[in-house]
């Protein structure tokens, strides 16, 4: 019996990889992006917690909402680390990232498990950065960004993306409980390898902005 029911708890305990996933963004200055992240844990955290026994306390929602933020949660977290990725200068930056907050609450609204949730946004960011990255090493005559960014950021991040969605569409019946798990881990760990290593836009020394737990927390009030 216990066995099962930490085989039943173990998708709720599994989605908390996304407060040290917040924690690294944090500390790396994208303070929009540590609070998506951390906006996501909560709501899949409580909406796994839902489905586990004796929990339902903890559902403070409906269920169908819970449903509907975890998801879109993920989506936006894909969304935020690849514009991030991008490294636009700003306003694109901000209107971008606008954008994908706006048509991924539509999309996922008319539909919370098709493909098109997940691969809508990772296609259009990618689309975006490679238009990006095409006319910087037009003008600039050489590769952009350098090598180290495919290498140690694009290339394992993508690699950790890939194996999360394969998990999420393709393998999830096998055992939903260490499948779904592994997915969140993945998912994790795509996010922390595909975020640049430190916001040009967070200042740097005594003028760098520090984001508090108290408006971290605020983001899910």
């Amino acid at each position: 019996m216990g066995a099962f029911i930490a085989k039943m708890l173990l998708p709720t305990v599994s989605s908390l990889v996304f407060l040290p996933t917040a924690s690294v963004a944090a500390k790396r200055g994208f303070h929009m992006e540590a609070m998506v992240y951390f906006f996501t844990m909560f709501f899949i955290a409580i909406y796994h917690a839902c489905d586990g026994p004796g929990l339902s306390i903890l559902c403070f929602m409906r269920y169908d909402i819970l449903e509907y933020f975890s998801v879109y949660g993920t989506a936006l977290s894909m969304w935020v680390t690849l514009i991030a990725l991008g490294d636009f200068d700003e306003p694109q930056r901000s209107s971008i990232t606008m954008f994908g907050v706006l048509t991924i609450a539509v999309r996922i609204y008319q539909d919370r498990w098709g493909y098109g949730i997940y691969s809508g946004p990772i296609g259009s960011a990618v689309f975006i950065i490679t238009v990006k990255w095409l006319q910087k090493m037009k003008q600039l005559k050489a590769i952009y960004p350098e090598k180290s960014v495919y290498t140690q950021q694009v290339g394992p991040g993508c690699c950790f993306g890939a194996l999360a969605l394969m998990l999420r569409f393709y393998f999830q019946e096998w055992d939903y409980a260490y499948v779904h798990s592994f997915y969140h881990l993945s998912l994790a760990v795509s996010f922390v390898l595909l975020l640049p290593k430190k916001n040009r836009y967070a200042g740097t020394g005594q003028k760098a902005f520090k984001l508090s737990w108290c408006t971290l927390c605020c983001c899910v009030c």
